[in-house]
C-alpha cells in the first residue's frame, strides 16, 4: 500500500509509516495545491493530512484506492466527514497530543495582551525609552477577575487550570452539565455567561452550531468590554461584529491565534486595530507537540489500514 504526507514532519511519521507503506512525502514546507492534492486522492490507500489541505467532497469524489485519511490536528473542518463516510473513507483526528501546546499559548497571548508586551517591546526597539514612567504600559492585574471558558474540553479545562493558578474565578460555558470541586468555578447559562466575564477565551469546535457564535448580538450582551481570546476556528468569531466591536469599545481587546480569513493578508483591518494582538495560528507550535502529534496521526493511519495499534 501507498501513503502519502502532505506537509514536511518529524522524522518519526515517516519512520513509522516506512515500516508497513511505501510512502512519498510534499517535500516543501508550503501547501499542497489543489490540483498535486487531487493526484494525491487518485493514487494513494492513505494520506496523512495537516490543517491547510481542504479535502473536501469535490477532491474526494475522485478518490481511487483512498481508504483513509489521518489528520494531524484536533479538528476535522478541513475534510468532509459526510461524504468520506459516503465513500467509506476511514478518518482520524488528534486527541490529547495539542492540549497543553495550546493551554500555554492561550495564557501566552492573554498575558501579552492585558501586559501590553508587544506594545513595550516596540516602545523600546524604536528608541522611546527615556526614563522610567509610573503611567507607561498600565496593564490589569488578573487576581479575582472572571475568566470565561468556552467550550470546556481538554484544552477548556487546561486553561481552567491555569486561570486558577492566578486566582481567577472561571465560568463555563458548555452543551452539557458539569460538577466543579472548586468553589472558584461554575457553568453558565450563554446570557450569564456574556455578562460576567471579564475575559473569555473560545475552545470550541467549528460545526454548524458555532460558526458565528460570538456575532454582534452576543457582543451586545457583554456588559463588561471583555477580552476576546480565540484559540478556536476563525469562524467561530464574525470577524465583521469583531472589527466594530473592537473600534467602538463594545470589546476591549482581542488576542487571536485562529482568524476568518487565514491567513490573514497584511492588509487586513484587524491588522491596523491597536486593541488587536494577532498570532499565526500557532497554538500547537511547539517540540514537543509537533513530535507527538506525528506520531499519533502516523499511528492512525497505520491502525487504520493494517488494524495493527
Amino acid at each position: 500500500m501507498k501513503v502519502y504526507i502532505t506537509r514536511k514532519l518529524p522524522d518519526i511519521a515517516e519512520k513509522l509509516l516506512k515500516k508497513h507503506f511505501e510512502v512519498d512525502t510534499h517535500s516543501e514546507n508550503s501547501v499542497l495545491p489543489p490540483e498535486k492534492l487531487l493526484e494525491v486522492v487518485k493514487t494513494y490507500d492513505g494520506i496523512l493530512s495537516t490543517i491547510p489541505d481542504q479535502l473536501t467532497r469535490e477532491i474526494l469524489m475522485h478518490a481511487g484506492p483512498l481508504k483513509a485519511i489521518a489528520n494531524c490536528a484536533a479538528g476535522l473542518d478541513n475534510i468532509d466527514l459526510e461524504y468520506a463516510k459516503e465513500r467509506g473513507i476511514n478518518v482520524s483526528n488528534l486527541t490529547d497530543e495539542g492540549t497543553n501546546s495550546t493551554a500555554d499559548m492561550t495564557w501566552a497571548l492573554f498575558l501579552a495582551y492585558i501586559r501590553r508586551i508587544p506594545e513595550g517591546d516596540r516602545f523600546v526597539r524604536q528608541g522611546k525609552w527615556k526614563t522610567w514612567d509610573f503611567n507607561l504600559c498600565m496593564g490589569e492585574e488578573l487576581a479575582g477577575k472572571t475568566y470565561g471558558i468556552v467550550g470546556y474540553g481538554r484544552i477548556g479545562q487546561a486553561v481552567a487550570r491555569r486561570a486558577l493558578g492566578f486566582d481567577m474565578n472561571v465560568v463555563i460555558y458548555h452543551r452539557s452539565p458539569i460538577e466543579f470541586q472548586d468553589p472558584r468555578m461554575k457553568q453558565l447559562s450563554w446570557k450569564e455567561f456574556l455578562t460576567s466575564v471579564d475575559y473569555f477565551s473560545l475552545h470550541t469546535p467549528l460545526t454548524p452550531e458555532t460558526k458565528g457564535l460570538i456575532n454582534s448580538e452576543s457582543i451586545a450582551m457583554m456588559k463588561k468590554r471583555p477580552v476576546l481570546i480565540n484559540m478556536a476556528r476563525g469562524p467561530v468569531v464574525d470577524t465583521k461584529a469583531l472589527i466594530e466591536a473592537l473600534k467602538k469599545g463594545q470589546l476591549r481587546g482581542a488576542a487571536l491565534d485562529v482568524t476568518d480569513p487565514e491567513p490573514l493578508p497584511g492588509d487586513h483591518p484587524l491588522c491596523f486595530l491597536d486593541n488587536c494582538l494577532l498570532a499565526p495560528h500557532a497554538g500547537t507550535a511547539t517540540i514537543e507537540c509537533r513530535e507527538a502529534s506525528a506520531k499519533a496521526a502516523a499511528q492512525n493511519l497505520i491502525t487504520a489500514l493494517t488494524g495493527q495499534v
